[in-house]
């Protein structure tokens, strides 16, 4: 998400968007891009007509969904090969340690490394 602040990811990553200040166009594009991931049977014309409604262009639509089709394709084909990912990423915030610095207590939870899960392919 280009432009957000972390707050804002974190909200979308967690599912909390009443927390974030995403606009409603960003919403109805996060709302399409979510149907098209986990339901894209149920993708259909009007999907795209409320998109263009709220202000996206064509071109931005097709983007969208190219990257999110994208995405879906490599991690089937990460799964279909076994491949373990990488868990160095994006950690939810209650698993973060406080920034060096910070007056803020490290979250009960908070690990300094992440822990890898077992491959289950």
């Amino acid at each position: 998400m280009q432009g957000q602040n972390s707050q804002d990811v974190d909200a979308v990553a967690t599912l909390n968007l009443k927390q974030s200040k995403i606009s409603p166009k960003e919403q109805a594009l996060l709302d399409y891009v979510k149907v098209l991931t986990l339901e894209p049977y149920k993708v259909h014309d009007g999907n795209v007509e409320k998109l263009r409604l709220v202000g996206w262009k064509d071109e931005q639509i097709f983007e969208a969904s190219f990257i999110t089709s994208l995405f879906a394709f490599t991690n089937r084909m990460a799964d279909s090969y076994g491949l373990d990912y990488p868990t160095g990423g994006w950690m939810p915030p209650n698993l973060r340690l406080p920034e060096p610095g910070s007056n803020t207590p490290p979250s009960t939870t908070a690990t300094s490394t992440p822990q890898s899960e077992p491959n289950e392919h």
